[in-house]
Formats: structure tokens, sequence, C-alpha cells
């Protein structure tokens, strides 16, 4: 997740667009990359947990620029990372999917944005166009977080958060 600065500034242009063209999803959804979601028994939250903690111990804090607005087919509306601070981010999503194997992912993403709107239609996309034309922002991405549904208010909210460390690679290794 971006940093505070981010998460409330995404927070005002979904709103905005909101006035201008309806609701829409995501609406409500706080700013985020997601790499992937996953449904598990609580029983077991220890055994990912601890594989997060490592992964996410192994990976260096870095610097997120954002410098562009753009869309899928889908009707997805988002903000985009120049390409520098993309290919670190795809470079660590493909990482941490590729490490995770405590869980059976759903709905992977190699494919790092912040979105401000999904699934509008044609008119709220070219409102989203117009509205949005330039961004230049940028932030340190820390965390790994791990989101949970919380489905009194049908969102996803902060749950727990994993510090990005930078420590070398944990190695196993046999003699003989």
């Amino acid at each position: 997740m971006p940093d505070t600065q981010t998460i409330e500034l995404v927070k005002s242009m979904k709103m905005s667009l909101a006035a201008k063209c309806g609701s829409f999803k995501s609406k409500n959804a706080l700013a985020h990359f997601t790499i992937f979601e996953f449904f598990e028994k609580d029983e077991i939250e220890h055994i990912f947990c601890k594989q997060f903690e490592r992964i996410a111990s192994e990976i260096h804090p870095f610097k997120m620029i954002c410098d562009a607005f753009n869309s899928y087919d889908n009707g997805a509306f988002f903000i985009k990372p120049n390409m520098e601070s993309e290919l670190i981010m795809k470079t660590e999503m493909k990482n941490i999917l590729k490490q995770i194997t405590s869980v059976k992912k759903e709905h992977q993403s190699t494919e790092p944005h912040l979105t401000i709107g999904r699934q509008l239609n044609l008119k709220q996309l070219k409102i989203a166009k117009e509205m949005f034309q330039e961004i230049d922002i940028s932030f340190p991405v820390t965390h790994l977080i791990l989101r949970k549904f919380n489905p009194l208010i049908s969102q996803y909210e902060i749950y727990k958060k994993f510090p990005l460390l930078g420590k070398p690679k944990e190695t196993q290794g046999i003699l003989f």
C-alpha cells in the first residue's frame, strides 16, 4: 500500500469521480497494489503469516513513482507506475507469487497499478479520462500488507503488516 498521503489522494479522486458519474466498483477501497487473493481457514493463519514475514524480510524497501493514468479493456481506470518503478514492482510481485506456497492463490496479478475505478462503463471511463490527465506522485514501499475482508462493511481492511527489511535470502543447504 502507498503512504497515507497517497491513499488520501486516491480516495479523493474516487469521490470526485463518483460525484461526477455515479457509483462504481472499488469506490470505497483504499489504494493498494494487488498481488493475489486467497481464501484460507483462520486455523492455518500462523503458517502463511510466517511465510509472508520471511518473504517481506528479504525485500528491500523501494521508492514507487507513478506518473500516468491508464485503463484496461474491462473498464478499470488506474494510476500507473513509471517504467523503472513498474519493473521493480513486477519483479517483486513475481517473486512473491513464486515463493508463496502455503495458500492457494486466486486472482493473481503482476501488473502494478492503483485502481481509481473498476468495471466503469464507457461513459464513466470517458469522464475519468477527462477528469484525470496528469499525475506525478512518489512514495516509499516499506511493507507487504495482508488485508482481510470485513463483511460488515463489504471492504478489505489492513489486517497485518510485514516490514520490508532487505535481509539476505535464507539458503538451505546440505553437507556431504
